[in-house]
């Protein structure tokens, strides 16, 4: 009888194999033994994406099992993370970017917080200074609302199912972590950052195919959808952090 495992590990990636592939090796060297890797493949146009993923299953040996979709389309970050999350068997929902360097065992670290406080939403950093992403003009004040970084994120499933995912009207990126931690604090949730030595943001993401989207623009735009969704209620966080 198979036993599910505690942690799901939420990949996806848009071409660049080589970094998905490092990510694995590191996986490889440190995850625990109940986990498993959900690759979420957004419509990769390069060869090399199915022949790695065809290695890493048929003739690599691993601690963990590794589950592997591909998009028909591309989703972007929040549709791949919410195709991912489905499939998830753990108890504990780790969103893992693949420009993310991993050197040590930062899953049990993820357990170990989720463990003490399940009503939690967990980052590999959280931003709550002033940012210029998360700073608003609401109600003649000036407010910063702390946000975890969508690098890395982790929950329980029962917090995912909550909060009901990342939101699509945000298209295929910018934003959406942003709105999930909002969310997450609205309904009573902290928001912990895990400052972890074992994980670094290397700022090469690959989630997001080249459709001629500028990225100016799609930061204005979500902006304001942001604004338009939470306007009513940011004031709200802004005096819970006081």
């Amino acid at each position: 009888m198979e036993i599910n495992p505690k942690y799901s590990i939420i990949i996806p990636f848009f071409n660049k194999w080589d970094l998905t592939h490092v990510r694995l090796h590191e996986l490889y060297k440190y995850a625990p033994k109940e986990c498993e890797v959900i690759l979420i493949n957004d419509a990769s146009t390069e060869l090399d994406c199915e022949g790695g993923i065809s290695w890493w299953q048929e003739d690599v040996v691993t601690s963990f099992k590794i589950r592997y979709k591909k998009n028909k389309e591309n989703l972007g970050f929040g549709g791949s993370m919410n195709l991912g999350a489905r499939y998830a068997k753990g108890n504990i929902l780790i969103f893992l970017s693949n420009d993310v360097k991993v050197s040590g065992d930062f899953i049990s670290q993820i357990g170990i917080l989720l463990d003490k406080n399940p009503k939690s939403l967990v980052g590999g950093e959280v931003i709550s200074f002033p940012g210029g992403w998360n700073e608003f003009d609401i109600d003649g004040k000036h407010i910063t609302i702390p946000y975890a970084n969508g690098w890395l994120l982790a929950c329980t499933q029962e917090c995912w199912k909550d909060l009901g995912g990342f939101d699509l009207r945000y298209g295929k990126f910018d934003y959406e972590d942003v709105d999930l931690s909002t969310n997450a604090i609205l309904r009573g949730y902290d928001i912990i950052p895990l400052g972890s030595q074992y994980v670094k943001h290397e700022h090469q993401g690959t989630t997001i195919s080249d459709l001629n989207i500028d990225r100016l623009s799609q930061t204005k735009r979500n902006r304001g959808v942001y604004i338009e969704k939470w306007q009513s209620k940011l004031s709200k966080i802004a005096d819970l952090g006081e």
